[in-house]
């Protein structure tokens, strides 16, 4: 998919800045996902992909930081309009 492929390119160019020496690799995959999410406005938060490797919210939140640092992208804030149809979803 689309999502794929981009996500394959970002952690291309995070292994050329070295940023996964040190790190675990799926939360720099997850972390590189995550940014392709935010850029293309899909409804997915940070704690769904926490939840689907298992990790704190606050480690794998760091990683998004210091990594749109890293290669200075300008990710789009979350429009929370996004999440209406989701969230309404679970209340029945």
């Amino acid at each position: 998919s689309m999502y794929v492929d981009r996500g394959q390119r970002l952690y291309k160019l995070a292994l050329d800045r070295n940023f996964v020496f040190g790190r675990r690799q799926t939360h720099v995959v997850a972390t590189c996902l995550y940014t392709v999410c935010r850029e293309e406005k899909t409804p997915w938060l940070l704690i769904d992909f926490t939840d689907a490797i298992q990790v704190s919210v606050f480690k794998l939140g760091k990683c998004f930081l210091q990594f749109t640092r890293l290669l200075n992208l300008q990710v789009p804030l979350i429009d929370p309009a996004l999440f209406i149809h989701r969230f309404v979803s679970k209340l029945d």
